[in-house]
């Protein structure tokens, strides 16, 4: 039992189950939050954002649960605005810089917006954090430990370890995405830069010049073939690409430019055209030009 509210002379506690289904509870509603905004004001499409496939956040429970354990017995509104935009800029200055070393790759950066931290924060960011603790402080979390309490011991248990099953399977699989991604632009990238099927020499400037057979799009994958190597990038590949339209993967940025596999994935995700041929698929040479 944790007890992380002090109300006169009454606790009100939640146990490990309880914080589990916060955790779960802001999770999506960070998710919701960031696929509403940047499919309203940035893809004007609506936009699956998270690291993850389910819809939620895991960086906005961690913070919404982290906030309301330090701030539950303040109750000045200043105090929690402040203190929670601090803590929620440091988790995400910290989830960045983490998940850059551990996957190399850069998955947002705020270098656009005023008053950033080496685009892993902004004070916009800060802001929107603030003010969201404020509402989880006052108004959210203690209707939701209301609502909680009324579930019985089992129920509560259950649901948690479920939820708990299903991130981490839903874990597993995006890491695993993510690894079949690099590996096939490690494909691309051997193949133009390493000869690494003993017909590519060195790239230059006049193998960008030339035709590549094909790129083609079937459902929501991507198949790319240059010369005798051929790629299919899966759906759950592409979307990291459409999840964080700013990710910036350093080993691979060229390969990504070159073939608008970025672009690809963001603008033709879901749709099909169908060729003269009667094939499906968008072909280097209809949409793409290399200078």
């Amino acid at each position: 039992m944790i007890c992380i509210l002090k109300k006169g002379e009454e606790h009100i506690s939640m146990t490990l189950s309880e914080l589990v289904l916060c955790f779960f509870f802001y999770s999506f509603l960070g998710w919701l939050y960031e696929s509403l905004l940047c499919s309203i004001f940035g893809e004007h499409r609506f936009i699956n954002r998270g690291f993850l496939l389910g819809p939620y956040c895991p960086i906005y429970g961690t913070g919404a649960i982290l906030c309301w354990l330090v701030l539950s017995n303040n109750n000045n509104a200043f105090a929690v605005f402040a203190i929670a935009a601090l803590l929620c800029c440091a988790i995400e200055y910290v989830t960045s810089f983490g998940m850059e070393k551990i996957f190399h790759a850069k998955w947002w950066d705020y270098s656009e917006l005023p008053f950033h931290l080496h685009g892993r924060i902004c004070l916009y960011g800060g802001i929107v954090f603030g003010g969201g603790v404020v509402v989880i402080r006052f108004f959210i979390q203690p209707s939701f430990i209301q609502l909680t309490a009324l579930l019985n011991e089992r129920l509560l248990n259950g649901l948690a370890i479920a939820f708990l099953i299903v991130i981490g399977t839903d874990m597993v699989l995006t890491i695993g995405s993510w690894k079949e991604l690099n590996a096939h632009l490690s494909m691309l990238h051997n193949a133009i830069y390493n000869k690494a099927d003993g017909t590519f020499s060195k790239l230059t400037d006049r193998f960008w010049d030339t035709p590549i057979s094909s790129v083609v799009e079937k459902g929501q994958g991507l198949f790319i073939r240059v010369q005798n190597i051929s790629v299919k990038f899966k759906p759950n590949e592409l979307r990291f690409f459409r999840a964080f339209p700013n990710i910036h993967i350093p080993a691979y940025e060229e390969i990504l430019k070159r073939l608008q596999i970025k672009e690809e994935a963001k603008n033709n995700s879901a749709k099909t055209s169908e060729r003269s041929d009667g094939s499906s698929g968008i072909s280097i040479e209809d949409g793409i030009q290399y200078k």
